[in-house]
């Protein structure tokens, strides 16, 4: 069960920020010198206009700030710089309101005019990587998150958003000591809980991610009476992985609840119906994902999969050419497109299928087993023989395909090789008729009746097993002629 996860939980930028150092809020503008006696006589002079304190317009900035006026306090920050052109603090504090207003060029210029002016600014450099991180630009924030660190071992975010760079890097283990540094600095951050429960899913140590899954969901109706549906999500997709599959469900349908737009919660359940052998409902979720998420390949891919065991050839099909028109490429899908088409009768289609994805991966040995079965169909047996060579070559240990070449070199008289492949099949534990009667075949043509005569008795109790009476038929006359 894939656990598809695309967001991080994004906080308000100043408790990201933890505050911008705010030692400035204690200045006061310098007094001005002491008139000379000489100032204090003589004609009088006119009172000069008192000029704005860049300290208190700061102080002004923050508050709006923290109160969420944006634009306030990029109006009264401006003026600030305009009397005081190097107050670092307060490039970072227009900065992030910018950053808020996802005006990320202008965020980025006055962050880097703050570290300019002050390099050793820990919150600036985190505010940088936090541009850079919703850019797209997970080196450079990586970079910033280190300086900050650097400077601040104690800055919690910053190991928060270094976690979310390693694991969107797929560092998992590096990510989980960034949010185990996070979770010291606050033992009490349901985020830090939750993306460190899905690096231990992403790593299949499902224990623990249920364990930061739960606490994330607790800490988040104790600190906000909130529910958190994307830590039932990836606590379901880890229930689902441990096979606890009644609770995997409960967890996904509160995901859903919550979250109704989730795409990732209904196709993560559609593999819980499925395992319940729900396919109508697996399919009815996979209809939301694709609702939701259009260009989701592997929803098209399992739906299509589900349609063909359903005998819905046609809807598989359509569904199969919806993944590769966004996924051409995709060698699994060709696969599975073959299968629906071979459904279809279309054995030509198929086998054109099966060979463009093996073109794509030349070590597929499911597509050179099933393009044999297509040859199979298409009396090309000598081209079957070669696939389920093949097959074999790739994996050794391949059951089907020594079954299927068996009964190829059965039926191009090849005796003994078919004995030897059926052998195979039979001391792999694979208990069915079938296998034995060939092999009973291949004995019978090269005279070893007796032989024979065993496997034919051990087909028919298998076939009767089966429930396969032409099978157990055919057996019978078979054992009545020796």
């Amino acid at each position: 069960m894939k656990y598809i996860h695309k967001t991080v939980t994004v906080f308000s930028l100043a408790a990201l920020l933890g505050g911008i150092p705010t030692a400035a809020l204690s200045q006061t503008e310098e007094a001005p010198a002491e008139a000379t006696p000489g100032e204090l006589e003589g004609s009088p002079v006119s009172e000069p206009l008192p000029q704005a304190n860049p300290i208190d317009l700061y102080n002004q900035g923050v508050d709006n700030f923290n109160a969420g006026r944006y634009d306030e306090c990029i109006m009264v920050l401006t003026q600030a710089l305009q009397i005081r052109p190097t107050y670092a603090e307060a490039y970072g504090y227009r900065g992030a309101c910018y950053a808020l207003q996802e005006n990320w060029e202008t965020a980025l210029v006055n962050v880097n005019r703050s570290l300019s002016l002050n390099p050793e600014l820990a919150p600036a450099y985190f505010l940088r990587g936090y541009i850079y991180y919703n850019t797209g630009e997970t080196s450079l924030a990586l970079a910033d998150f280190n300086q900050t660190i650097q400077r601040d071992p104690g800055y919690f975010n910053a190991y928060l958003y270094r976690g979310y760079v390693d694991a969107d890097l797929g560092n998992y283990q590096a990510a989980i000591e960034d949010f185990d540094n996070a979770l010291r600095l606050d033992s009490e951050s349901a985020a830090a809980h939750f993306h460190r429960g899905s690096a231990h899913n992403e790593l299949g140590s499902y224990g623990p991610a249920i364990e930061d899954f739960s606490r994330a969901i607790d800490l988040r109706w104790q600190q906000q009476r909130r529910r958190y549906p994307e830590a039932h999500m990836g606590r379901g997709v880890a229930q689902f992985n441990l096979e606890n599959y009644d609770e995997a469900l409960q967890d996904l349908n509160v995901a859903i609840e919550f979250n109704s737009e989730s795409p990732e919660a209904y196709f993560n359940r559609s593999h819980v119906y499925v395992q319940a052998n729900r396919s109508d409902l697996a399919i009815a979720d996979l209809d939301q994902t694709l609702r939701l998420d259009p260009e989701n390949v592997q929803a098209y891919i399992n739906r299509g999969s589900l349609y063909t065991v359903r005998g819905n050839a046609e809807a598989a099909l359509a569904d199969f050419e919806s993944a590769l028109s966004l996924d051409p490429d995709n060698a699994e899908t060709y696969k599975k497109r073959a299968d629906a088409r071979l459904a279809l009768a279309d054995d030509l289609g198929a086998i054109s299928d099966y060979s463009e994805a093996i073109f794509i991966n030349p070590d597929f040995a499911e597509a050179y087993k099933a393009r044999g079965e297509a040859y199979v169909i298409v009396d090309d047996p000598q081209s079957a023989l070669v696939d389920f060579t093949q097959a074999i070559a790739i994996r050794p240990n391949y059951v089907e395909a020594y079954h299927s070449r068996a009964r190829i070199y059965a039926a191009l008289g090849n005796y003994q090789r078919a004995y030897d492949d059926f052998t195979y099949v039979v001391r792999s534990d694979i208990a069915a008729g079938s296998v034995y009667y060939g092999r009973a075949y291949t004995l019978i043509q090269l005279g070893n009746r007796s032989a024979a005569r065993i496997d034919l008795q051990r087909a028919s109790e298998l076939f009767l097993q089966e429930g396969d009476a032409e099978g157990y038929r055919v057996v019978i006359e078979a054992m009545r002629d020796l």
